[in-house]
């Protein structure tokens, strides 16, 4: 009759010395988009000759085309000096809903 380590030869023992990472530790810095991709405030400066609309309605920021914002504008009504901040009314990306938007033109 065998001993009762002999058929256990080929589970590798527990290591001892392992550390089990805490609850609210660092990332390692090899996971370059996970986790902290998730949670970044960083945003990306829009590029040249796009326009970015922020709706009034729906609160969301897109980056649009030139011919994009040209699709969005038709029929349009562009009020800054008689409304401010949301001074353009036109369908927003988004919710794809008509109403005051914020436009900023990347030059």
């Amino acid at each position: 009759m065998s001993s009762p380590s002999e058929g256990f030869d080929r589970i590798k023992p527990r290591e001892s010395t392992r550390s089990v990472p805490r609850a609210g530790a660092p990332t390692s810095p090899r996971d370059p988009q996970g986790k902290r991709a998730l949670f970044t405030s960083d945003v990306q400066p829009a590029a040249f000759g796009t326009a970015t609309v922020e709706c009034s309605s729906c609160g969301q920021t897109t980056t649009v085309t030139a011919r994009q914002l040209v699709g969005l504008s038709v029929p349009s009504v562009h009020l800054p000096l008689l409304r401010r901040g949301h001074s353009s009314w036109l369908r927003c990306p988004a919710c794809d809903r008509r109403t005051w938007v914020k436009l900023r033109i990347q030059l």
